[in-house]
């Protein structure tokens, strides 16, 4: 069963690479927070993160926070500071390819 939900979590996250690489991500209000750059996963937690760049300062947000995705990925408006990471914090972390 935990082989299953593992091969889940890998669709979801190369559907969510082809989905949101490239785009914008911002707030409700029209806030920019930077470029989606990367999809990064944790099989063991069943978890996905996309990394937003912005002027070279990577944070990583879970997808749970996207309200919708357009043309931009739009986050809900409660989003906590402490969802954001900067990269490096979240090692076990690895990337899709």
């Amino acid at each position: 069963m935990k082989f299953l939900r593992m091969l889940k979590t890998l669709v979801t996250a190369k559907g969510m690479e082809v989905l949101l690489l490239g785009k914008e991500v911002t707030m409700p209000d029209g806030a920019s927070l930077g470029e989606v750059v990367n999809i990064k996963k944790d099989l063991s937690q069943d978890r996905i993160w996309m990394a937003v760049d912005n002027l070279s300062q990577e944070m990583i947000i879970p997808i749970e926070q996207i309200a919708s995705v357009t043309n931009k990925v739009v986050l809900f408006d409660d989003l906590p500071l402490a969802s954001l990471a900067v990269d490096g914090n979240l090692s076990s972390l690895t990337k899709t390819s």
